[in-house]
């Protein structure tokens, strides 16, 4: 019941002019993964498709329990 290693292609881009610094976390040509918003001193990350949200304490964990969610749930 495992599943095949995959490795994923993403980007992470700044968003400029939110209230709090943002993050859209990308597939390049393909589709967005999710926002990560840096909320005090947590990161607040939300699905692409079925706006699942996710808290993390650093931006790196964000990004990994992003794309863990998109692997499992979404792809």
């Amino acid at each position: 019941m495992s599943r095949k290693l995959e490795s994923i292609d993403i980007e992470v881009n700044e968003r400029k002019g939110a209230n709090n610094p943002t993050w859209e976390v990308v597939i390049p040509g393909k589709r967005s993964i999710g926002i990560i918003e840096q909320v005090e001193e947590k990161y607040h990350a939300v699905s692409s498709k079925n706006n699942y949200s996710l808290y993390s304490k650093t931006l790196e964990s964000a990004i990994n329990e992003l794309l863990s969610y998109f692997t499992l749930h979404e792809k």
